[in-house]
């Protein structure tokens, strides 16, 4: 009996030596080993992705900032409270799992979080998630501010985050290096149910840097308002000439101050609400219909190309003066029609008389222009386009959002594009110099233009950004040779005072000049045509209000007198507080 026990006793003594043996070899021989394997059991390197810098209007109004999203994301499996999550989240069922946790609710809203927090605390199969969404409080047009998106496979492999927003078009794709910020580093501790317990931050995130826009937001709502209601005279022109009306109007208005380049608004019109493209879940049957809609709301028709029509007269006077073929004195009658390869009529059926090249500006007199181009009509071809260059059109702005060049035909232009037809023909010199064969301008090289004519040949730089973080962004001028400034001046304020322009800013309370435009199309439709008007102020030297450049379009809209030039005159009341009380100015 006694030598049993000792058996077993000697048994049991083995047994705890083998498990002596065991825990010596795993916690002292091999403890390096299985600690480094355990660390990383329950440490995590994690990203910490940076808050994108703000957009900011000239006087610091927020435009685009970030606001903390927090979703409840549902990994599949079994989860406790089931009935109070589904009626919390409205559903009737938890949805199937395959790979990636699924949302079970999106943008939870704030009163909500602390119950969901609490039910969601422990379980491993259901867990509130954070992420940072991009919102427009005071939205610009969409096609000027853009918008953001998640990264494409492409962008992830050269260093995005896949939860990582990116710009997409207009200002926040253009400003995207400043924007972004750069990621951050954290260690997290997690339990065994894959819940965090620590978190040590190792590298903090640095926030993109604040973008300040040159851009005037109470301006801006002011140019928003005018192009949208300008759908009202867009239909007067419509029912006059007998077309279908239009719900809408398309076109774009800019502001620029001359003294800068500073784009004091940019509007399109149609255009879209930002927010759509951040909302979660995304609305992609809105934005669906956005790139399909005929109206084309995604395109940004301030940098884009059109036919010019009469204000690019200003640019075929400062060639004809600048190059000699007429001097500020020289007249030409201004007839209801000429004869040259047809007949060439005036859009008045009066005859004026004689003109200068100031009184042709004013009543837009395409008969004096025609017998301007009748002096040299293949060999002026390439100096108008020599003089249109330099003016600034045909060529980018600077502005730092992508836009077109434009056409600026010359005989080699005409020989390269038209192959079976390389020659120029001396009437399509006549059609040129009015603002029509194939020239197509944008409107911000337009405002450029203006404002280099008004600054006496001092062109400046449009830009849409003020300022990065602290940087403020200084303007850029060239100078523009010339010594007739004067003279397109004077035509462009006796438009105003005597001109096209006179019934309606003849009597405004400041004194401006600008230029009416009315641009054919195709087919020629009466009332189809693109509607232009572009205009400055004050013209008195003496008057203390800030300089002011605007310029209006809209395409097929009509007559440029009975639309652009009412909207203009809607935007620089706004400007220049015409009408309200001296306080508040």
């Amino acid at each position: 009996m006694n030598s049993r026990i000792w058996i077993l006793l000697g048994l049991v003594y083995c047994v705890l030596l083998l498990f002596v043996g065991r825990l010596w070899q795993l916690q002292v021989v091999q403890y390096q080993q299985y600690a480094t394997r355990s660390q990383g059991n329950y440490l995590r390197t994690e990203a910490t992705l940076a808050p994108r810098g703000r957009i900011l209007d000239r006087n610091g109004k927020v435009i685009a900032t970030n606001r903390l999203a927090v979703d409840l994301k549902y990994k599949g499996g079994p989860v406790l409270f089931k009935d109070r999550i589904l009626a919390l989240t409205g559903l009737k069922e938890l949805p199937k799992v395959k790979s990636t946790p699924v949302d079970l609710m999106v943008n939870v809203p704030d009163a909500l979080i602390p119950t969901l927090a609490e039910l969601t605390a422990g379980e491993p199969n259901l867990m509130l998630q954070e992420r940072m969404e991009r919102v427009y409080p005071n939205p610009i047009a969409g096609p000027v501010i853009g918008y953001t998106a998640l990264p494409s496979p492409e962008q992830v492999q050269n260093g995005y985050d896949p939860a990582e927003l990116v710009g997409v078009a207009g200002l926040e794709a253009a400003m995207e290096s400043d924007l972004r910020g750069s990621k951050g580093i954290q260690l997290s501790e997690v339990n065994v149910r894959g819940q965090r317990v620590r978190v040590e931050e190792i590298k903090p995130p640095v926030a993109g840097q604040d973008v300040r826009l040159t851009i005037d937001l109470n301006l801006q709502n002011a140019a928003q308002k005018a192009a949208q209601e300008a759908v009202v005279n867009i239909n007067k022109v419509k029912a006059q000439d007998g077309l279908p009306l239009v719900t809408q109007a398309r076109g774009a208005i800019v502001a620029v101050d001359p003294r800068s380049g500073e784009v004091l608004a940019m509007v399109t019109t149609p255009a879209f609400d930002p927010n759509l493209f951040g909302r979660r879940p995304r609305p992609n049957d809105q934005i669906k219909t956005l790139f399909t809609d005929k109206y084309a709301p995604t395109l940004n028709r301030a940098v884009l190309p059109y036919a010019p029509g009469s204000p690019y007269k200003l640019v075929s006077s400062s060639m004809l003066l600048e190059d000699g073929y007429v001097s500020p004195s020289t007249t030409f009658n201004c007839t209801p029609y000429i004869v040259y390869g047809g007949i060439r009529k005036n859009w008045s059926p009066k005859n004026w008389g004689p003109f200068t090249v100031k009184e042709a500006i004013a009543q837009s007199c395409d008969t004096w222009f025609y017998q301007a181009a009748m002096l040299d009509p293949i060999g002026m071809v390439d100096k108008l386009a020599l003089r249109a260059n330099a003016l600034g059109i045909g060529r980018p702005t600077g502005l730092e959002i992508s836009e077109a060049s434009g056409v600026v035909p010359t005989l080699e232009w005409q020989r390269r594009t038209f192959k079976r037809q390389p020659t120029w023909y001396p009437g399509q010199t006549l059609s040129l110099v009015i603002g029509q064969d194939s020239n197509q301008v944008t409107p911000v090289q337009l405002a450029r233009m203006l404002s280099t004519i008004i600054e006496n040949g001092r062109q400046p730089q449009l830009h849409l950004v003020r300022e990065v973080g602290n940087q403020v962004t200084q303007p850029k001028f060239t100078q523009v040779p010339g010594q007739y400034w004067q003279a397109l001046q004077d035509g462009m304020r006796l438009t105003v005072t005597w001109g096209t322009a006179h019934s309606v800013l003849g009597d405004f309370a400041v004194a401006t000049g600008g230029k009416t435009g009315t641009a054919e199309t195709p087919g020629k439709i009466l009332g189809n045509e693109h509607a232009w008007y572009m205009g400055y102020g004050p013209t008195d030297p003496n008057d203390p209000r800030p300089p002011l450049v605007v310029v209006a379009f809209f395409e097929n809209g009509g007559g440029g007198f009975d639309v652009a030039l009412p909207a203009v005159k809607q935007v620089m009341e706004a400007y220049w507080k015409v009408g309200q009380p001296v306080a508040s100015r």
